[in-house]
């Protein structure tokens, strides 16, 4: 028997919304050859989650030291194997998973727990198996081979691009951007001569005001765009041809649509990723922006025109991805739902 698959993550203004659309990525992978449910908890934003799928809601009151419990309650270890993707989901969590029959990848990007699960996806071209404890069935999937993106995006990394100039910037800080970067980046730019344009994509979770008061200002520059759909993501980022962006899932997308990309991290998560990215050179060097202001994006931007190294980058994107990544996810996750 095929089991059917518990897709497990949350996100809302608080957490971000990361780990939601990196299950997306997996759901668009499995949808037509897999039956799954979406399974997220009350406290997230739920208007993110497509219609299209069928959705299960944990309860508020159970917390994540009760979960594996409910979990074993409502649904069979049987019947169903779970993929998840969320801090929460420490190494108690996953021995407690395991100790109630179910088969689990777990998606990770820290590298600090002990793992017990199945299955250990990190998709960070940085992580080594050596950066990981763990127990003697744990399996891994690592580097940009199992990078977490959706079908539009996979097909866009097969193309080749070339930039001649840089005159319109793109802008995405994640879904709840809780230190308002999007702001201080587009002040920033604003301040550069060369780019006539500003496409700014802000999440289901941004709660911030002052960019719509600066978008009335400059009406004539700045464009945001709120909740894209993955072919609109799409659409807007090829209308920019340079990017500003944390070292998330967004940097991955721009990769694959290929352009000269600024990036730092300003969460754990994030680090990893901007080091395979920058050992990589597919990228500016941002470090840590989580202090950033707007001067410093400024004086960072400026040197980036001077160096004009773009299409060196967008090589280096390119070599990072490459045309097997779905069936390679797709692999993975069959052979455990047969186990």
């Amino acid at each position: 028997m095929t089991k059917k698959i518990i897709f497990r993550a949350d996100g809302n203004a608080t957490t971000g919304l990361g780990h939601l659309y990196r299950l997306f990525s997996l759901v668009e992978v499995v949808k037509d050859t897999l039956e799954f449910v979406f399974l997220t908890h009350e406290t997230s934003t739920l208007l993110v989650i497509p219609d299209t799928y069928t959705k299960n809601i944990i309860p508020e009151s159970i917390n994540i030291e009760d979960e594996p419990e409910w979990l074993a309650s409502t649904f069979s270890s049987k019947e169903y194997i779970i993929i998840a993707d969320g801090y929460q989901f420490i190494a108690s969590y996953q021995k407690q998973i395991k100790e109630k029959g179910f088969k689990l990848i777990y998606i990770d990007d820290l590298a600090k727990e002990h793992m017990y699960a199945d299955v250990v996806v990190n998709h960070s071209p940085y992580i080594l198996e050596t950066h990981y404890n763990k127990e003697p069935h744990t399996n891994f999937a690592l580097g940009t081979q199992y990078a977490l993106l959706r079908p539009l995006f996979l097909k866009e990394a097969k193309r080749n691009k070339t930039i001649k100039t840089i005159d319109s910037a793109f802008v995405c800080f994640g879904g709840a951007d809780p230190f308002n970067l999007t702001l201080k980046a587009v002040k920033g730019l604003l301040q550069i001569p060369n780019f006539k344009s500003i496409h700014i994509v802000l999440g289901g979770a941004y709660k911030h005001k002052g960019i719509f008061n600066l978008e009335k200002k400059q009406s004539d520059k700045i464009k945001t765009y709120l909740n894209l759909s993955e072919e609109q993501l799409i659409k807007t980022m090829q209308k920019c041809n340079f990017a500003i962006a944390p070292a998330s899932t967004i940097l991955y997308e721009l990769s694959c649509v290929k352009m000269p990309v600024f990036s730092g991290f300003y969460v754990d998560n994030q680090e990893l990723i901007y080091k395979g990215f920058l050992n990589n050179e597919a990228i500016y060097k941002g470090g840590n922006m989580k202090d950033y202001q707007v001067s410093d994006f400024i004086n960072k931007i400026e040197v980036i025109f001077k160096e004009h190294k773009f299409n060196h980058l967008i090589k280096a994107q390119k070599a990072l991805f490459d045309d097997k990544i779905a069936s390679r996810h797709l692999n993975l996750i069959k052979e455990l739902c047969l186990q």
